[in-house]
């Protein structure tokens, strides 16, 4: 009889582990949807146009960048390819990034002088609370050392 009560007592417990397992993963998948809860509910993307301008800042350069890196930006600056830069530009920022690029030489006289480097409207520019501003150093062309400064300004639509 003592035997009978020990199986009895053996099969109670394993039923109840089985039972706490299943309680146990509730439990677990609760925790885990609350705390997923939690972070949507109070994760909230930043939207100052502070951040905004940082985050155009960085696009402009890397776009810039990857253009003087392909050998395009100091040949269409140099050979006063207008059309070519601002298709390049256009074509390599996103869709709904305006912007404006003024070329310079060293003494501040524009080189681009009545021919805007531009996509989107240049109103946009002067009422938009939040321009991103984007200076570049292209030194030459091929063998000519003749540094121009290139000034990107980008709005976000």
């Amino acid at each position: 009889m003592a035997h009978t009560q020990g199986r009895e007592h053996l099969r109670k417990t394993k039923s109840n582990k089985g039972q706490m397992r299943v309680v146990e993963a509730l439990l677990a998948s609760l925790v885990i949807l609350v705390a997923i809860t939690f972070i949507n509910v109070f994760a909230v993307a930043p939207s100052s146009s502070m951040y905004e301008a940082s985050e155009s800042e960085k696009v402009g350069y890397n776009v810039l960048h990857d253009l003087d890196e392909q050998g395009l930006l100091c040949r269409f600056v140099y050979n006063k390819e207008w059309e070519n830069l601002t298709a390049a530009l256009m074509t390599s920022l996103p869709p709904d990034v305006y912007f404006d690029l003024t070329v310079y030489y060293l003494n501040d006289t524009v080189v681009n002088e009545g021919v805007p480097i531009r996509y989107g409207n240049p109103n946009i520019f002067e009422t938009s609370g939040s321009v991103a501003s984007v200076s570049y150093i292209v030194p030459g062309y091929q063998t000519n050392y003749d540094p121009k400064i290139l000034v990107l300004q980008l709005v976000r639509e």
